[in-house]
């Protein structure tokens, strides 16, 4: 083994298990990058760099996000569990979308609980206060969702 090989060891991809190292991450640390779901882009800082979530509550409203605007099925890259079935609420009943929410929320391994508080249809959305308790804390989501 020459020198550099020494101190730049080699090492086989296959053998990583991504998951592992996402999940070794202590909860209290984790962060997210900051979207703006209505334009359907980042937020971005002064200089045009993303902008990342700083506490883990904001973690966990932004995580929520991500679910809530993901339409389950749609993306291959999502598995069956991530998402709801938003274009289907506007037909079905309030408990219905409240059951849906909170599943598709409960799904993520960091979301032990959560609970909508409150739902009202406004316009072509949903106006939702739900209740979301991470594994290192709780937060508060509180959005108007479009439909």
């Amino acid at each position: 083994m020459d020198e550099e090989e020494s101190m730049f060891p080699q090492m086989d991809l296959e053998e990583v298990d991504v998951t592992d190292l996402v999940d070794n991450i202590p909860s209290a640390s984790k962060w997210t990058y900051k979207m703006d779901y209505r334009n359907r882009r980042a937020v971005l800082d002064e200089a045009g760099r993303p902008i990342r979530t700083t506490s883990y509550e904001e973690f966990l409203v932004e995580t929520a996000m991500k679910i809530i605007c993901t339409e389950r099925f749609q993306y291959v890259v999502y598995g069956a569990d991530i998402g709801v079935e938003k274009s289907e609420w506007p037909g079905w009943e309030d408990t219905e979308i409240i059951r849906d929410i909170e599943e598709a929320l409960t799904a993520h391994p960091e979301i032990e609980q959560a609970e909508v508080i409150s739902m009202t249809r406004v316009d072509r959305g949903m106006d939702l206060t739900i209740q979301i308790t991470g594994l290192a804390g709780a937060a508060e989501l509180n959005e108007v969702i479009d439909t």
